[in-house]
């Protein structure tokens, strides 16, 4: 069945079609859509980091993907790779306003302080696989991780995809199911399947 490729979103079914145009061609409109990817990781990425701030991340990011697509081989996704560059730009962007203190609250004001606080937490508490890679290290051996999974077990389309869908661009099991025609339980249980395996490999216990 080809009916779900319409529901497959940029760069669609083949990376290399769309990363070699991007390369012989620095005004194709593929950069563009590249462009608004980098953009919607940054913005669910870097809640806790000013909005105001945000342009800046992405213009870094796409900076880093300019400069390091020629050395892309495909050993993952082409979204996973640039999930990779854009949560790097956030980590950086991160220490430099926590270094700054510009996450502080001002004086005499307890209840932004506390809330600054909880902001804090979501990136030191892990809670997703990405959100256990706080380090570029730890991210590439992530995201190779789950590539691995992907390549060694049964059906790694579906499974690429469903992953994709949900981990990297946060969405739901239910509209992961959809896009890939399988049902919620089958997606929620690659998902779960792929966080262990990732953790087992990162050495993580829960």
């Amino acid at each position: 069945m080809t009916e779900g490729n319409a529901y497959l979103p940029w760069p669609g079914a083949d990376d290399r079609i769309v990363v070699e145009e991007m390369l012989r061609d620095p005004i194709s409109g593929q950069w563009y859509e590249c462009r608004e990817f980098v953009k919607r990781c940054v913005q669910k990425q870097a809640t806790n980091i000013p909005k105001d701030s945000w342009d800046d991340i992405v213009q870094d990011a796409m900076m880093r993907v300019n400069k390091s697509l020629p050395t892309f081989h495909f050993v993952c996704s082409f979204r996973t790779w640039l999930f990779g560059i854009a949560r790097s730009s956030v980590i950086d962007a991160y220490r430099k306003f926590t270094r700054a203190g510009q996450h502080e609250a001002p004086p005499g004001d307890p209840h932004d302080n506390a809330e600054r606080e909880g902001d804090a937490l979501t990136v030191s508490r892990p809670e997703t696989v990405e959100d256990e890679c706080i380090t570029r290290d730890e991210l590439s051996k992530a995201l190779t991780a789950l590539q691995e999974y992907v390549s060694t077990h049964a059906n790694p389309v579906r499974n690429g995809r469903i992953l994709d869908i949900v981990l990297l661009e946060g969405r739901s099991l239910e509209e992961a199911a959809k896009a890939v025609g399988c049902s919620a339980p089958t997606a929620g249980y690659i998902v779960h399947s792929a966080q262990r395996y990732v953790r087992e490999k990162l050495g993580y216990r829960r």
